[in-house]
C-alpha cells in the first residue's frame, strides 16, 4: 500500500480537506455560489487518488470573483476614467465620458455570448448610461470618425489579441475602416475599460495601439499563473506532469483551445490563470478548471 504523503508537516488527505472547509466557508459567506454552480468537491473526484493532492493545491490557487465583487472591481475602473483625460477641466471630462459611446470588445469569432455584453449591461445598470451611448463597434467606430470618444470595455485582458483584432477589423467598407485607421490618422480619444489585465497583454496593446488608455482594476503579473507559483508542496515537473496526465479527458467546446494542446493544458496562448468570474471563465485560464471533458468528468466552473 502507497504511504500517505507528508509535505510540511501535514498529510496530503487532511491538507484536501482542508482545502474543501475553506471553500465551504466562501460559500457560507455568499462570496461563493452554490455547490450547483462551483463544484469543489465533484470537481476533485475527477482525479485519481493519488492526484488529489495537486488538485488540491491548485484548487487553493484558484480565485473566484462573485457579481459583487466584480461589481465593486468595475466601478473602480469607471471611476478612474478621469484621470485619462487630462488636461481637462472635471466638467470637460464628464462630458467627454457623458458623451463618450461604449462598445464590446469581440472575440474570435464575433457572437451574442461575448463578455463585452454582460460588462455593458453592466455598466448600464450601476452608472445609469444612457443606453443610446452603449452601442455596436460599428457604430462606435462612426462615432470616433465625427470625433467622439470610444470606451471600449470587457471584463479580462490576456494576451490583448482580442482587443487588437477589435481595433483592427474593417467596420466600413470606406475609409477609415478600422480604430486602427483613426488612429494613424490622428489622436482621438479612446480607452479600455477592463476589470482585470494580465501584464504581457498590457505590454501588447502598448506595443500595437500606444494612442489606448487601459483603465484596469488589476493588473496581474506571472507570479499569478501556474508558470509563476512558488510552492513548497510540489515541484513545478510535478504540476506539469498532473496536467499532462488529465489533459486528453478535457474536450472544450472552443475550437482554438481544442487544435492546440499546450492552450488544453495551459489555456488560451498558454497564459495559464487560475480565475473566473460569476459571469464566466477566462479561455485563458486553466482548462482543467472549465472545460468539460469526457468519463463523466465535472468542471469546477463550467465556461459560459
Amino acid at each position: 500500500m502507497e504511504s500517505i504523503r507528508v509535505v510540511l508537516g501535514m498529510r496530503i488527505d487532511v491538507y484536501q480537506k482542508e482545502v474543501l472547509q475553506k471553500c465551504d466557508a466562501l460559500r457560507k459567506s455568499g462570496l461563493w455560489p452554490s455547490e450547483q454552480f462551483l463544484r469543489p468537491t465533484a470537481w476533485l473526484n475527477n482525479f485519481e487518488i493519488q492526484d488529489r493532492g495537486i488538485a488540491a493545491f491548485l484548487l487553493d490557487k484558484f480565485t473566484f470573483y462573485s457579481q459583487r465583487y466584480t461589481d465593486a472591481l468595475l466601478t473602480s475602473s469607471y471611476n478612474s476614467l478621469n484621470s485619462f483625460l487630462s488636461p481637462c477641466s472635471q466638467e470637460e471630462a464628464n462630458q467627454l465620458i457623458s458623451d463618450a459611446k461604449f462598445t464590446l470588445i469581440t472575440g474570435e469569432t464575433p457572437n451574442p455570448t461575448d463578455s463585452g455584453f454582460l460588462i455593458c449591461r453592466r455598466l448600464r445598470q450601476l452608472f445609469n448610461i444612457e443606453e443610446s451611448n452603449i452601442v455596436s463597434p460599428e457604430q462606435a467606430l462612426s462615432h470616433a470618425i465625427s470625433g467622439g470618444m470610444v470606451i471600449f470595455v470587457d471584463d479580462f485582458i490576456g494576451s490583448g489579441d482580442q482587443f487588437l483584432r477589435t481595433w483592427k477589423r474593417n467596420y466600413s467598407s470606406n475609409y477609415p475602416c478600422s480604430f486602427f485607421d483613426i488612429a494613424s490618422q490622428r489622436d482621438f480619444h479612446s480607452i479600455y475599460l477592463t476589470i482585470i489585465a494580465l501584464d504581457s497583454g498590457l505590454e501588447n496593446i502598448r506595443n500595437e495601439a500606444p494612442s489606448v488608455n487601459v483603465a484596469a482594476c488589476h493588473v496581474l503579473d506571472e507570479k499569478s499563473t501556474i508558470h509563476g507559483i512558488v510552492s513548497n508542496l510540489f515541484t513545478t515537473i510535478e504540476i506539469n506532469n498532473f496536467l499532462e496526465k488529465y489533459v486528453d479527458r478535457l474536450t472544450p467546446r472552443e475550437h482554438y483551445i481544442e487544435r492546440h494542446r499546450e492552450f488544453k493544458k495551459f489555456g488560451y496562448h498558454r497564459k495559464g490563470l487560475m480565475l473566473g468570474f460569476e459571469h464566466s471563465v477566462p479561455d485563458a485560464s486553466l482548462p482543467i478548471f472549465w472545460s468539460i471533458g469526457t468519463d463523466g468528468w465535472i468542471p469546477l466552473f463550467e465556461r459560459a
